[in-house]
């Protein structure tokens, strides 16, 4: 008897689906009409503990926790306001880009596709959009760099003890950008659960930003004051986050300082924010409150699990198509003419679960 298995079967145990069992019937892609219809075919294919990892967080009513604050925020629409010239590109750390769109750097992709974050950057790539790369890849960082044709990033943590050899070697390797997180330490692979991270104060956070060949990028940041030390530390960019939701209790809250960090920055370098963006009007919000870019990291997994290089570009480009719809919808044909006069903020009420908008 041949015991040999394939790839895939491997893959399947390895996630723990049922040995033997044959892969899930998943939808054509161009019949999915949003992001969370991605997130029910990556549940198709991934052990319940895997699809956890990556799902939309839940209040206790079974509402999504990161649909509150959007919800609460409505645009503002333009009639008769010419369009015709759309253009969502923005230039960050002298790349050119075709929107305001950034992956996030999630650990270990082969947990959720056999190709991991070969095939993330490989999508990403077709999309035209930069990927941060985990300095918990389960693919080599040079093999991802050869097989890229669109900007990758690198992150490292701020309390790894060669977090400053990690940024030299990125840079070595062609990344055209180091994200320092701070604030958390990365996760036990396998558990959703983030600790607390060893105390590092700023002027750490200086030294290792200091001497490097590529822009050094804070993530992590959730105040004006931090957005402040920060920038006293001379980093070249700020990505707002909450680190997934696990740094602090309340999206809404990181959501709603964006307008008071952005101010707090001054122009002075890019503010990014990442954490619960799920539709191109989410995107736009964020770009109205002041932000040069957003970071999507839950839709394009549910993608990269679901159908591989093509999910994560499918996702990108559905996010982009989106953005471009509310902003001719506004009246807004470029990205640098967003405002907060395109935004209402409405007093917040209790979430229900129907609330899908």
């Amino acid at each position: 008897m041949d015991n040999r298995i394939t790839r895939r079967q491997a893959f399947a145990r390895a996630v723990g689906q049922t040995s033997g069992a044959p892969r899930a019937r998943l939808a054509p892609r161009d019949q999915l009409v949003n992001t969370l219809e991605y997130q029910e075919q990556a549940r198709r294919v991934l052990s319940a503990p895997m699809a956890s990892l990556i799902a939309e967080r839940l209040d206790g009513s079974g509402a999504s926790v990161d649909r509150h604050v959007f919800d609460r925020i409505t645009l503002r629409p333009r009639m008769l306001v010419p369009t015709l010239d759309l253009d969502l590109t923005v230039t960050l750390f002298g790349d050119a880009l075709p929107a305001p769109i950034v992956v996030a750097p999630i650990a270990e992709q082969k947990r959720f596709h056999p190709d991991g974050e070969a095939a993330m950057v490989k999508g990403a790539s077709r999309a035209k959009t930069p990927v941060i790369l985990s300095s918990h890849s389960s693919v080599p960082l040079a093999d991802l760099v050869a097989g890229a044709t669109t900007p990758l990033w690198y992150q490292v943590f701020a309390t790894d003890p060669a977090a400053k050899q990690q940024m030299r070697a990125a840079a070595d390797a062609g990344c055209r950008a180091v994200c320092l997180t701070v604030g958390v330490k990365p996760p036990a692979i396998g558990s959703a659960a983030v600790a607390v991270a060893a105390r590092v104060d700023w002027a750490a956070v200086g030294a290792l930003a200091a001497g490097n060949r590529v822009p050094v990028i804070v993530k992590g940041v959730m105040t004006p004051a931090d957005a402040r030390a920060a920038l006293e530390q001379n980093v070249q960019g700020i990505i707002v986050s909450n680190y997934g939701g696990v740094a602090a209790s309340s999206a809404d809250t990181l959501a709603l300082q964006l307008p008071a960090i952005v101010d707090a920055v001054a122009g002075r370098v890019p503010v990014l924010v990442d954490g619960g963006f799920r539709r191109g009007t989410d995107i736009l919000k964020a770009l109205a409150f002041g932000a040069q870019a957003v970071v999507i990291g839950r839709p394009v997994m549910w993608g990269l699990a679901a159908y591989g290089a093509e999910g994560v570009s499918g996702v990108i480009e559905m996010l982009q198509m989106e953005l471009a719809r509310y902003m001719a919808m506004c009246g807004r044909s470029r990205v640098e003419m967003l405002g907060r006069d395109v935004l209402r903020v409405h007093a917040a009420t209790a979430p229900s679960p129907a609330t899908t908008r």
